[in-house]
């Protein structure tokens, strides 16, 4: 597998390149936010939030009584969010700060008693110097006794190494920003070395007549990281795992659960 099969660039901004539809594709995915919403309601002072995206969980946690600092390095996906946050209940808007930053390069000046990394947003990690940068922001902006929480897929070697580039057909459905029917296929690379699966996602404009693009594609990128590793990745970087689980009901992590989900402190709260 060479390097330049994989475009990472496109990987980390074309799937967040339209919010509306960023937005409308995870609009089921619910327990998440229950998890991470209740984890910052249960949090006194202000929450950091890593990869806030649209706000999809923020929001959440905000109507329920939390502060919200949300960073992400899409400016399009903030401006996003902030269009759905000026729409909270006015006594909850100032609840909700959202900045511009990445995430392995940021100084906030202060500390927080919970920052969390949700929805596979540190998979955008590729290399392990990122992963590393990224963990040492967390570590100085984290509260001694202070909580940090993420989930990352588990790597489902079935999915990762099925052929390469193989066109595997998807389902027919409303663009909510183009409003008209589109079908969609998609197509995978697994590098087992990086360990990073390149995605392709194709779109077919259903109706030759209809508005939007009559085709488009769009690329996502994920750096898989194993458990083992992973818990050696927290402790290189000043952090333990205090909690692990498979899913957001809390059950255990098993080589069947689709996330890795982790409740980790400073090493030496541990």
């Amino acid at each position: 597998m060479r390097d330049d099969d994989f475009d990472l660039e496109a990987g980390t901004t074309e799937f967040y390149a339209d919010a509306v539809y960023y937005e409308h594709e995870y609009e089921d995915r619910v327990a998440d936010q229950r998890w991470y919403a209740q984890h910052y309601v249960d949090t006194e002072g202000e929450v950091l939030e890593l990869g806030v995206g649209t706000g999809r969980i923020a929001r959440r946690a905000v109507r329920q009584g939390a502060r919200v600092l949300g960073l992400d390095l899409s400016e399009t996906m903030l401006d996003y969010a902030r269009e759905k946050a000026a729409l909270l209940p006015k006594a909850r808007r100032d609840d909700l700060t959202l900045v511009q930053g990445d995430m392995r390069a940021f100084d906030l000046g202060r500390r927080f008693p919970l920052i969390s990394c949700p929805f596979n947003a540190f998979m955008h990690m590729y290399e392990t110097a990122d992963a590393r940068r990224a963990l040492a922001c967390v570590k100085k902006h984290l509260e001694p006794g202070g909580l940090f929480l993420m989930d990352v897929l588990m790597a489902d070697l079935d999915y990762l190494n099925r052929p390469s580039f193989k066109r595997y057909p998807g389902v027919r459905f409303k663009h909510p920003t183009y409003r008209t029917h589109y079908t969609y296929s998609e197509q995978s690379a697994w590098d087992p070395v990086r360990q990073i699966n390149q995605m392709w996602f194709y779109y077919t404009r259903y109706d030759p007549e209809g508005p939007g693009p009559a085709e488009f594609c769009l690329q996502l990128s994920h750096r898989y990281f194993f458990p083992a590793e992973l818990e050696l990745l927290l402790e290189v970087c000043g952090l333990a795992i205090v909690a692990r689980f498979g899913d957001f009901e809390e059950g255990p992590l098993t080589r069947d659960s689709e996330s890795q989900v982790l409740m980790c402190t400073h090493l030496e709260d541990a």
